[in-house]
């Protein structure tokens, strides 16, 4: 069977200057190929670094074997029940690569973009609260060509402010950073925007934001590539 290679540019930066906060990610190869996790925790830092730990704990556990994207997203927030505490919550995105399309599901996180001619956002026709707060979870089927990019992101991005008290905007100089010609340059470029109009050296709220590319069909032999580092090669489905 055919892979298709999708390449992933990552930047993940607590709360000012901090080791830890409370965005997380992670990859693992599940049923039909690559799945992705985005979360943000309520709160920020070192104090909410323990309960996403919680979560990428139990997404390794259960990722690589559920294959509904919905119903993983129930199982998750049904095992973190327990330390859950009343006025906790986490907000998520479970993102499915596979060969054909990209399947989204989305638990009161902000929506993914894709970028193309135009900054599109990918609204959940069917909003769901967060994990915690009784989530519905649906699965969103979208398409992305190889001449187009999805960026996911915390709201560390969208709701940074500058002295004014203006939120960062996703505008044509936005989508120029983001359509550079490789995604390490992209990423470094949306980031050097936001840090000119915050004037902050580090975020004042985590910030994670993750761009992904799709490219051409590759070896059926090849394996899951590295997960580590910031830029890698990551096919959409395994033999």
């Amino acid at each position: 069977m055919a892979q298709v290679s999708l390449a992933l540019a990552v930047c993940t930066r607590p709360a000012d200057g901090a080791r830890l906060g409370g965005d997380l990610y992670d990859v693992v190869p599940a049923p039909a190929g690559p799945r992705l996790i985005l979360g943000d925790v309520k709160g920020h830092g070192p104090a909410a670094a323990p309960l996403a730990a919680a979560v990428r704990a139990v997404f390794r556990q259960e990722a690589a074997t559920e294959e509904d994207p919905a119903r993983l997203a129930r199982t998750l927030d049904a095992r973190l029940a327990p330390v859950l505490g009343p006025e906790d919550f986490v907000s998520l995105l479970v993102v499915d690569l596979r060969p054909d399309e990209i399947r989204l599901v989305n638990c009161g996180h902000p929506p993914p973009l894709r970028i193309g001619r135009r900054i599109t956002p990918l609204t959940p026709p069917h909003p769901s609260p967060p994990l915690g707060l009784n989530p519905d979870p649906r699965t969103r089927r979208v398409q992305l060509r190889p001449d187009q990019r999805l960026l996911l992101h915390t709201d560390g991005l969208t709701e940074a402010r500058d002295a004014a008290g203006a939120c960062f905007p996703l505008d044509r100089r936005a989508l120029a950073a983001l359509t550079a010609p490789t995604l390490d340059q992209a990423v470094d470029r949306l980031l050097g925007l936001l840090h000119r109009h915050t004037g902050r050296a580090a975020p004042a709220d985590d910030l994670t934001v993750l761009l992904l590319q799709r490219q051409g069909v590759i070896a059926p032999d090849r394996g899951v590539g590295e997960l580590g580092g910031q830029s890698r090669e990551l096919p959409n489905s395994r033999r």
